[in-house]
Order: C-alpha cells, then structure tokens, then sequence
C-alpha cells in the first residue's frame, strides 16, 4: 500500500474528475450503493454524524439526506474542498461542515461525540486499521454505529471472473483517459486484491471491540456494506 503521502498526491491528482469516474466506471450503481449506506447507518434528525474519509462529499450528502448533522472529513484537501459547493447546491450545507485533513488513524474530535461513523472506500487506503478502530470506537458514543462501505468480493457464480477483467483492463484504461493520471485506476483494482473479504473484515472489527459486526453484500459482493456497534456497557 501507498504512504499516506502518496495517497494524498494520487487522490490530489484525480479530485476534479473524481465524481465523473465514479458515475461512469460503476454504471451509476453509486448512487444506490450511497443510498444503502445511509439507510443502514441509522442517520437521522437529531443524530451526529462522522463521515471519514468523505471525499467530495457523496456519502456525506446521503446522511445529510435523511436529516442527520454531518461532519465530513477527509485526509486529502483536494477533494474535500470540493464538497461545500456541492452541498450547497443540493440545498444541504446548513447540515454540513467540513473539518480540516483528518488523518483516521488520529481523529481531532473529543471522545464520544458522534452518534454514527462512515467510511466510503476509505478503509481500504489506511495504514494501519487497528488504529483506525481504536479511534473510531473513541469518538462514537455508547451504541453509536460504525459503517463501512467498500469494494470486496464478489459471490455471485461467475462474477468474479467478469470483475476481474473488467477491473484490470478496462477501469484503469478508461480512468488514466478521463482523469489523466493512471496511478490511482491501476493502484484501485489491486488494493481490492489485497483488502480482507467479508468474512475477515468482519473479523477484523470483532477482534477491535466492536459489536453485532455484520455485513450486506450489494451488487453480487462487488461492495459490502459491514455494520459495527460500539458496546454500551
């Protein structure tokens, strides 16, 4: 995996086409796939939201959509910076702020302030997880929920075959085409390789603390949506 550095210069780089990409090498199965991650993370009038490594703002604006308070955070400025206007012209900045750079693996926020946590395919690009855990369970209040989105894999018979293909030689040929920078499209499909599937990902955030981990998969296991719950004891 890439240094924190250079994931911040790759995803600096691709910023201004990063929405576009998004929409056209998913088919536009985005746009669910934010819709089911809003729905599962319980977000809510009243409730306080953390979105971690938000990117331009997309699965900020699906909480934001159903009412909740929503704190975006990302570690690179060049795509958060973009999410303002954006909230703005979806009529949803009053339920927004941006915060500064924030690294996962150290959050500025004091202990048990968030109602719900989310992470958008962002998990996949930390360092160290564990650490991301640790302070994930920190700043989520007792029975507040942790919910990952990630790529992951697929279980529909056949349709790993097809992915892999498509994954390795169509996503990084349209993407350096688009974005003019074939870095990130070619370092996606094989940090996919390498991250933990359901199962072990599922593991993963048992062994951290948290409880009732379970997991949906979307779209045959292309993405999966993991839920976590920190105990209330």
């Amino acid at each position: 995996m890439p240094e924190g550095t250079q994931v911040q210069q790759m995803f600096s780089a691709i910023a201004g086409k990063y929405d576009l990409l998004n929409h056209l090498l998913s088919g536009g199965a985005d746009f669910w796939w934010w819709w089911r991650m809003a729905k599962a993370s319980g977000a809510g009038p009243g409730r306080r939201f953390l979105d971690v490594a938000a990117g331009t703002g997309d699965s900020s604006l699906a909480l934001a959509r159903r009412g909740a308070e929503v704190v975006s955070t990302d570690f690179t400025h060049a795509m958060l910076r973009l999410g303002p206007a954006k909230f703005a012209r979806k009529g949803h900045a009053g339920l927004i702020w941006a915060s500064s750079d924030a690294d996962a693996q150290q959050l500025p926020f004091k202990s048990a302030t968030f109602d719900g946590i989310t992470i958008c395919y962002g998990i996949r690009n930390v360092e160290d997880r564990s650490l991301a855990y640790a302070e994930f369970l920190r700043v989520l209040r007792p029975g507040g929920q942790l919910t990952i989105l990630e790529f992951s894999t697929p279980t529909f018979p056949g349709l790993k075959a097809f992915y892999d293909w498509y994954s390795l030689r169509v996503l990084p040929r349209v993407g350096a085409w688009i974005s003019g920078d074939a870095s990130a499209y070619t370092y996606l499909p094989e940090s996919i390789r390498t991250f933990p599937d359901q199962r072990s990902l599922a593991a993963e955030l048992d062994a951290a603390g948290f409880c009732q981990v379970g997991w949906t998969n979307l779209t045959g296991g292309i993405v999966a949506l993991h839920t976590a719950v920190k105990s209330s004891d």
